[in-house]
């Protein structure tokens, strides 16, 4: 019996019907897979982009995030939108690690409490007992930490405060951006989180230095008891008694310049100021560029009373200043550290032979040296002394009024601001000079103040390197005499450093021009850069760290602005929890 179409047109129509009906509950089925794994995805995204577009992550304890806020999209998108830390597939070894370089940052002079540290590692013990289905708590944790980390590469990279805040030049402060997603997400994806730090410090040799000290310096604080402080009523000289020798041998002792022998020996005549103890004094002078005669006067006593505390201190502001600084050069440099009275002329960043010599800077209260960051273009011998308006005005003015013929004593005479010839005017020659028509010069010889030879790098506060006739500054502990510019004690060196690629220009040429009466400029055929920085806090090229006074006070400056950039954080989340 044959079957009607009908009928075999509505069979064929309830199979199609129960295959689809088939295929609809086995897509339902994948699509049901442990707690939704599609709409696990869609909401995590969707939390992610709801807490970004606050820009608050009370978490924190810095709970504002906008200045993250573009990078952290940027890396979650590079991510498909997943959970970077807490998400399935989890690298325990790169959270672990992240953690890890928070809690560590106090290695490179930074505060892990900036980071929240150990808030963070109290939030991801919990994560890890909680579902994947507790989106909202999970990606609030692995936003904190992707937040933290990108605060601590930007701060390891360029630095806390803003060097403008400072008045520096507009050089500092803006060395090519690191890109810190790109560096993030490589550390993650190769599991080389804890290489973080590594990656972004400044590739600077001094940074590397100091930051060994600063180790060391730590280590030494956490196993030594501090000694008490020695205080002389006066200067203490060799031959001479006090009550606090012994205790001085303790602090030598410390500083390892005397060792347990030389000091049971030394104190066997006790309150004496004995041979031993004054060559451990001098070799410790020497250390930190003090005039090494053995006697104990202020700089020496306030060395020896610098507490471990207050040493880390300076290595981490010191730190924080080498991250303010521009890309560095791969060849010649001129480096000039204010506070340290010692210029350094590198033929390379790593050179182990530089040329270092004394200087004198500014005068702390009126005439302080700036730092800048400049390129030396030429050199005069010989050079004629324009005499600043301001010295003019407090110095020799007065002295003309009171000493006849006191400009052809100074060898100094007068030119007519509009061209460069004398002036042979002689009716009111001091009130032309206060009106600005005549400035005053002093010719190239012994009186000049510029000596031989001056080293230029045009900038805004028209400073610069130059020799000098007037010795004796040199000799001094504290050499901040100057006007502003930068006297340098080995001018001759100093200029065959910087014209050591220059033909023509060999030892025998530059003394002759050093001693000709006539001023010869000599134009660069490659531009030096030339750094005046301030650093209390510095290592020689034998690799010694130093410790200087702060003439400016500007490292109370810098403290006073990272705590305060501390209490801003303390107060935001404060305002969070209380608000």
């Amino acid at each position: 019996m044959r079957t009607p179409p009908q009928t075999l047109h509505f069979c064929s129509y309830a199979q199609e019907t129960l295959r689809l009906l088939l295929s609809a509950c086995l897509l339902s089925l994948y699509f049901l897979q442990p707690a939704d794994a599609n709409n696990r995805m869609t909401n995590v995204k969707q939390v992610l982009d709801e807490l970004m577009a606050i820009k608050q992550l009370p978490l924190l304890q810095q709970a504002a995030f906008s200045e993250q806020s573009k990078d952290l999209a940027q890396l979650y998108r590079m991510n498909a939108n997943r959970l970077l830390w807490l998400g399935e597939g989890r690298s325990e070894k790169n959270l672990n690690d992240a953690l890890d370089v928070l809690s560590n940052a106090e290695a490179d002079g930074l505060n892990p409490i900036d980071y929240d540290a150990a808030q963070l590692r109290h939030y991801f013990q919990q994560a890890v007992s909680l579902p994947q289905t507790d989106v909202q708590v999970l990606a609030s944790y692995d936003l904190a930490l992707s937040i933290s980390l990108l605060r601590y590469i930007h701060d390891l990279y360029s630095g806390r405060v803003d060097p403008h805040n400072f008045n520096y030049p507009q050089q500092f402060g803006t060395k090519p951006p690191i890109n810190a997603v790109v560096l993030l997400k490589r550390s993650l994806d190769q599991e080389t989180v804890y290489e973080l730090p590594q990656e972004a410090t400044p590739k600077i040799k001094q940074y590397s230095l100091l930051k060994q000290a600063l180790a060391d310096i730590r280590q030494q604080a956490a196993n030594t008891e501090p000694l008490p402080k020695l205080s002389f009523a006066k200067p203490i000289h060799p031959g001479e008694y006090d009550m606090q020798l012994p205790l001085l041998r303790q602090y030598l002792q410390k500083e390892g310049e005397l060792t347990q022998p030389e000091i049971d020996k030394a104190n066997e005549v006790e309150l004496l100021y004995d041979d031993a103890t004054k060559e451990a004094v001098i070799r410790l002078q020497k250390q930190q560029n003090i005039v090494a005669d053995g006697v104990i006067g202020r700089r020496t006593l306030t060395m020896l009373n610098q507490t471990l505390k207050e040493k880390i201190t300076l290595i981490e502001l010191a730190m924080e200043r080498l991250r303010w600084l521009p890309a560095q050069p791969s060849g010649p440099q001129i480096i000039v550290n204010i506070p340290a009275f010692q210029l350094w002329a590198l033929n390379s960043p790593d050179d182990d032979n530089a040329l270092n010599m004394k200087v004198v800077v500014g005068k702390a209260e009126e005439n302080q040296t700036p730092v800048l960051w400049q390129e030396m273009q030429y050199l005069e011998f010989m050079p004629y002394w324009n005499i600043p308006r301001s010295i003019m005005d407090k110095e020799i003015l007065p002295k003309m009024q009171t000493a006849r013929g006191y400009l052809a004593k100074q060898d100094i005479e007068l030119v007519e601001r509009n061209d460069d010839h004398s002036s042979e005017d002689p009716q009111d020659i001091i009130g032309n000079i206060k009106h600005g028509h005549l400035r005053a010069r002093q010719l190239p010889g012994k009186k000049n103040p510029l000596g031989k030879v001056k080293f230029i790098f045009p900038n805004k506060d028209d400073v610069y390197l130059h020799d000098t006739p007037f010795r004796w500054a040199f000799n001094q502990d504290r050499r901040d005499f100057s006007h502003g510019c930068v006297r340098v004690a080995e001018a001759q060196k100093l200029a065959q450093f910087v014209l050591s690629s220059q033909q023509g220009w060999d030892k025998t040429a530059i003394e002759q021009a050093m001693s000709n009466d006539k001023t010869q400029r000599v134009s660069l055929k490659k531009s030096i850069p030339v750094l005046f920085f301030y650093s209390t806090a510095y290592a020689g090229q034998d690799n010694k760290l130093r410790f200087y006074p702060d003439i400016y006070g500007l490292d109370a400056q810098l403290q006073d602005a990272l705590h305060k950039t501390d209490k801003k954080l303390v107060i935001g989340k404060n305002s969070i929890i209380h608000g």
